[in-house]
């Protein structure tokens, strides 16, 4: 075991701990939701979405040229 010499560094180290636990938790919980199939992206809804929305833009942008 590694001996500590200050509270600080002891508190450091279990710091450093904390985030590399969570940290690779996260990574482990995006793969294997990615594997099981949980995060897959729905390409077509979102261009769906962008296809409406770029045709408001467009009209909007008409309405403010034609006045």
């Amino acid at each position: 075991m590694v001996m500590f010499s200050s509270p600080g560094m002891i508190m450091l180290f279990i710091t450093g701990v904390i985030i590399l636990i969570v940290f690779f938790g996260g990574i482990i919980t995006a793969i294997v939701q990615t594997v099981r199939g949980n995060l897959k992206v729905d390409y077509d809804a979102i261009a769906a979405r962008n296809a409406v929305e770029d045709e408001e833009r467009r009209r909007m942008k008409k309405l403010s040229k034609q006045r």
